[in-house]
């Protein structure tokens, strides 16, 4: 998309804008990356407009804010719906098209906000299929965690401590996953069964409640798992290795919650999934959000309110909240 040519200074001007509201604004480097890209070719789109009804061969084009109409959006969002995906074979995915609308919702806000202009642009988002969301049923999450007792390569209880820690944080906390690589252990707090994510999407905070079985998990994990990831397992591993020696690090911040087996914060706990995944013996293929995903739709299958939901997954608007009502009625 970055191939699409903008001719219009005002359109140009608005663009840039645009993008340093969302770093201003504190949006995660890949929002602030994608969302500029996503309304450029919203603005492509608009100055070289054709209305489908139209007969003549030239395009009306759309040049200036303040002539965007209603049907300019609805044609918009037919062509993104219809438009091949520039990475693979096909359509895009709704989950691509919502990033589009996201990204362009947010663009009409940051007009707002400013006072110059008033763009009266609401798109809503797609219904994602179930298939683009693999949602776990309660069993096969029971399966998971009962992976985490099977043998180990090394410490056994270490290292099921560790993956529970991961499902308790992913599953039972419904985390993001950038939100869970970056947790310190000052995040969370055991008496008041809170967890505390200080840095969210959107540069937001919330206080996210930690279930007993998950708290248990999490507590066993801070108090034994990881003293053992901390000490004793680069001993273990160079025993493995035949005496082979390897630095032990320790991570900048020296309280990072999940580490790896350097003592460093671990950065990629979509592996132990993969590990996991073959343990449990699951058919359907998982990810971290795939897990957020699951608790969000058993949190709406068990009756609790769009709003709590909303409010336990860090959403802000009620509007991507609402996938789960359809995914529920897919079930």
């Amino acid at each position: 998309m970055k191939s699409l040519l903008i001719k219009s200074t005002h359109y140009n001007y608005l663009l840039k804008s645009y993008k340093e509201y969302l770093q201003v604004t504190g949006y995660a480097i890949k929002t602030v990356k994608a969302w500029p890209i996503h309304v450029q070719e919203f603005l492509h789109y608009l100055e070289n407009y054709k209305s489908p009804l139209s007969t003549c061969g030239e395009g009306q084009g759309v040049r200036h804010i303040t002539s965007i109409e209603t049907n300019h959006i609805n044609d918009f969002i037919q062509h993104i719906k219809q438009r091949k995906n520039k990475s693979r074979a096909g359509a895009l995915s709704s989950s691509s098209i919502n990033s589009i609308i996201n990204a362009t919702n947010a663009f009409a806000k940051f007009i707002n906000a400013s006072g110059k202009y008033m763009l009266d642009l609401t798109m809503h988002r797609e219904a994602s299929n179930t298939a683009e969301k693999t949602i776990l049923t309660v069993q096969e999450v029971k399966q998971l965690y009962e992976a985490t007792f099977l043998p180990y390569e090394w410490d056994n209880i270490a290292m099921g401590q560790r993956d529970r820690a991961i499902i308790a944080l992913y599953y039972g906390c419904g985390l993001r996953r950038g939100e869970g690589v970056n947790l310190n252990i000052a995040d969370i707090n055991l008496q008041e069964r809170l967890l505390f994510v200080r840095k969210a999407k959107g540069n937001k905070q919330r206080l996210v409640p930690i279930a007993s079985k998950h708290l248990t998990d999490i507590s066993d994990y801070i108090k034994e798992g990881r003293e053992w990831f901390l000490q004793y397992h680069i001993s273990e591993w160079q025993n493995k290795r035949n005496g082979v020696p390897l630095e032990k690090k320790v991570d900048d911040t020296g309280d990072a919650l999940i580490i790896n087996q350097f003592g460093e914060r671990f950065l990629q706990p979509e592996w132990r999934l993969k590990y996991l995944h073959k343990k449990a013996a699951l058919e359907k293929n998982i990810t971290l959000h795939g897990l957020r995903h699951s608790i969000a739709t058993h949190l709406m299958q068990s009756g609790m309110s769009i709003e709590d939901i909303a409010k336990f997954l860090g959403h802000s608007s009620l509007i991507s909240t609402q996938i789960y009502t359809h995914i529920v009625n897919e079930l």
